[in-house]
Formats: C-alpha cells, structure tokens, sequence
C-alpha cells in the first residue's frame, strides 16, 4: 500500500513563521497545554568503564535529552544473599550527577540464588522466592541511591507482562511491585515508583495487576512500542496505536488502576535486513509525531543511544543490535540529528495539537493514505 506520512509543525521554533494556512490559534494556549519529555536508554552492567559511560552522557547532552533509563540488575549488586556490592553503581550515579544525567532505572534479573524456579530454563526472569529477601535488595538500593538528587524513579522488572521476561503469574509480579513500592517510599518518598515497562498497551494484565491494592502502588503507566522492528509485516507505525488507542487501552487502563501518567518508555526502529539509516530517521520523525499527537503520552523512552557491540552479549534477537542512533563505534546515524531537532521542538515546552486538513488530489489511489500531525510550540511565535 503506497502510504505518505505528513508531518506539518505549525510554528517550528521561535525564529519561524507559522505557516499561512495553519489555523490561528493564540500561542499562549500552548504554553499552558501539554507537556512532552524524553530519556535515553543503554543499559550498563556492573564494572563497565565510566569513562565511556559519560562519553554517553555526552551524546545524551548533545542530543538535547539528559535523562536515562536502563536496568540495574539485582544479580549484579547482590551476588550473594546479603553481600551487597554496590561500589561500581556509586561511581555511575555521581558521574551522571556531575554531567547534569537525570536517571530512571529499572530493577531487573533475579540472582540464581534469589529465583523460586521457573519453567523455561533461565534464571534471570524468575520471580524471587521471597518477598523478604526482594523487599532487603530494594532498601539497600534505595538507600545507596537516597543522597543522589538526580535519581528521579525506580521502575520494577521490565516487559513482566510476557514469559520470556517474567517466568511467574501476574500475582507474583503484583506482590513483587507492591513490596518495592512499600521499601521505596519508606525509604526515600520523593522517588516515584513505575509499572515495569509492558511489551505492548496490554488491558488483560493490568486487570490482574490493578484489581487488588496494587491499583494505588505505582505511580507511572508505561508501556514500549517497536512497530515495524517487532511487529507483523501489516501493522505498521500509524496502525499501531490507531482509534482504539484512547477508547480501548487509556479507559481500560483509567478504569483498572486509576488515572496515571502513560509513558512510551522503549520506542525504535532497527537499521538491519537493508533498513537505511535514512529509512530509521525518517521513522523517528513518524513515531514523534505519530506519538505526540496522542492526548494521553506524556514521555518517550528513546532506544537506544548506540548500536550494541557485535561482541557484547544482549536477551533477544538481531535487531537489539541495531536500534542506535549511534553505531557501535560512536560515529552518529542520520537519526541522531533527527531525533535531536524533534527533542528540541517538544522537550519539556508545552504544545497543543492544532486540526489540519490534507485534501485528496484527483487520480490519487483510492489505497493510498496520509497521516498528518500539526502541533503549534510554546517556544514559537508568529511573523
């Protein structure tokens, strides 16, 4: 199916003009509308070199997004019931406080010692076998990071609403949220508490985790989007929230846990299988508007920073290699400057959605379709 996708910015940034044919809205009802961020995602293990880890926040800074996200593994930082090793995880948080790097990281990957067993062979995805033991991980955690200011969240596994990330029941993972919830705001109050990131907008699971008192536990709805990366051939990027986005998975979701932030905190596009790099960014300008048009997502979880080493040991297949809008080298993609102008139009200023009207030219194929998004700026102003 030919498919155009039109991307119309009313007001790109303040030196611009609008368009003559936008319509005329008064610009300081963008300044109090909607707000919009970002973080960065690369995951980082235990020992990896500091030094390179803040030639990453470099590339975070000049890319004009200073926030991260990525995993801290319990098996990491607790690789024997009660020894914990937390020397390493100092040194990131204070490199990252020094460079002006926002943290959101997510706990992940059960120690062997920890798992209560699960039926596919790996360790890493099981729940623990005690909520005790979990509840003492979390604590220390929270305490090693208590007199860090840039450390904003802790979010609880990841992707637990599929098996191959979450080897247990739905109950399981809700005891498990609700432990750490408790742990983290005795601890420390000021750190929010997010939903691991869901796989995709799944009602189904939230009804299991929100329907006991977990409801009120977290205090962010995330959930991570990779369409045309790991998505069936015939779903594509405009497709793949569609209509039933606002009336099936936000009221689903409103009605089962409450009305939460709903955050897109994994999205990208794979450079493999003779995918340009002008074909990833040009997909990067689809998502960010595709996405920003949704009333309801508030954040965009950018994945990932750089292509992975060929060498380096990754959970899942080829495309985890790929999804950078730097190569392994650091050598940046075209997306980089793509995803950089667009963080820059809509990062933390406020903006609104303004109706636009794309007519159909004579002869034009009753199959083909346009997308388009119009938004106006509250960075811009008017000639």
């Amino acid at each position: 199916m030919h498919r155009i996708a039109a991307l119309i910015f009313a007001l790109l940034v303040s030196a611009r003009c609008a368009p003559p044919t936008m319509p005329d809205h008064d610009a300081a009802s963008a300044a109090s509308g909607r707000r919009f961020d970002f973080a960065v995602l690369e995951d980082y293990d235990k020992g990896d070199d500091i030094a390179q880890v803040r030639r990453d926040f470099a590339s975070f800074r000049e890319l004009g997004i200073t926030t991260w996200r990525g995993s801290l593994g319990w098996d990491d930082f607790e690789p024997e019931e009660g020894r914990f090793d937390f020397n390493w995880l100092e040194q990131f948080v204070s490199a990252a406080e020094t460079d002006g790097i926002t943290l959101r990281p997510y706990i992940g990957y059960t120690p062997a010692w920890a798992s209560d067993g699960g039926k596919d062979g790996d360790v890493w995805n099981d729940p623990p076998a005690s909520l005790d033991t979990w509840g003492a991980f979390v604590r220390a955690l929270v305490s090693t990071l208590g007199h860090h200011r840039n450390v904003a969240s802790l979010e609880i596994y990841n992707e637990e609403n599929v098996p191959q990330w979450w080897d247990g029941t739905a109950s399981q993972y809700r005891q498990v949220l609700e432990r750490a919830a408790r742990e983290i705001r005795a601890a420390n109050p000021r750190l929010q508490v997010i939903l691991g990131g869901m796989v995709f907008p799944d009602t189904a699971w939230l009804d299991q985790i929100c329907g006991e008192p977990a409801a009120s536990v977290f205090d962010i709805l995330p959930f991570h989007a990779y369409p045309e990366t790991w998505t069936p051939a015939d779903v594509d990027l405009e497709r793949y929230l569609g209509p039933q986005f606002e009336s099936g998975f936000v009221r689903a979701a409103d009605d089962a846990c409450g009305r939460r932030p709903i955050w897109i905190n994994e999205t990208g596009f794979a450079t493999i299988d003779g995918v340009s790099e002008e074909a990833q960014a040009g997909w990067w300008a689809r998502a960010l508007a595709t996405f920003a048009s949704e009333p309801r997502i508030e954040h965009i979880g950018v994945y990932e920073i750089k292509d992975l080493a060929p060498d380096r040991e990754a959970i899942g297949g080829t495309p985890n290699y790929h999804l950078g809008l730097e190569r392994a080298d650091g050598t940046r993609k075209l997306a980089f400057a793509t995803v950089s102008m667009l963080a820059g139009m809509f990062n933390g200023g406020g903006f609104e959605v303004v109706p636009v009207r794309v007519e159909r030219r004579e002869g034009t194929s009753d199959r083909s379709e346009i997308f388009s998004h119009a938004f106006r700026l509250a960075n811009a102003v008017s000639c």
